[in-house]
């Protein structure tokens, strides 16, 4: 009777840890990417700066337990002093260390008077898991200029993403 019942508290305690683990990865997780746009960058060109990123298993752990992983949310902010305003148009790429690059987030037509945060709109189209679960994950911001800017500005770029847990824990 004893074994039965520790045998029970074990296998509850276990599909509780796992049941966890899955609502955890349900959710979104972050990833922030900062690049530097140089004062005196040239307005009206196409510019780019390349961020080091970080795999699902750098971030979570437990990158082998989730699939269907895919880009849920991304944000660009500068500083108080700073408007994203002086940006015409922003994109987003993710890539295994520069190859198999996708498009994750962009905007076009970016408005004067945004402020300092901008909300990006998300490519929702592409699973990333092998790249997410590989170890060379790199981001690429592209950006054209409405004016050079006079000052170096901090760009940080934020990625939601969101996954499944795989079925077996």
């Amino acid at each position: 009777m004893k074994n039965l019942f520790l045998s029970a508290v074990v296998a509850t305690a276990t599909l509780a840890s796992c049941s966890t683990v899955s609502s955890i990865l349900q959710n979104t997780f972050p990833y922030n990417a900062t690049v530097l746009v140089t004062s005196g960058s040239p307005a009206n060109t196409t510019l780019s700066n390349v961020s080091p990123a970080q795999s699902i298993n750098q971030l979570t752990g437990a990158g082998a337990n989730v699939r269907d992983i895919r880009v849920s949310s991304a944000t660009m902010t500068v500083p108080n002093n700073t408007s994203m305003g002086i940006f015409k148009s922003v994109q987003v790429y993710l890539s295994n260390n520069g190859s198999n690059e996708v498009l994750v987030a962009s905007r076009d037509a970016i408005g004067d008077n945004v402020g300092s945060s901008l909300s990006l709109d998300v490519n929702t189209s592409q699973a990333l898991d092998n790249m997410m679960k590989s170890g060379a994950v790199q981001a690429r911001v592209v950006y054209v200029l409405k004016q050079s800017p006079t000052s170096d500005i901090s760009l940080k770029t934020s990625i939601g993403f969101s996954s499944v847990p795989v079925t077996n824990p």
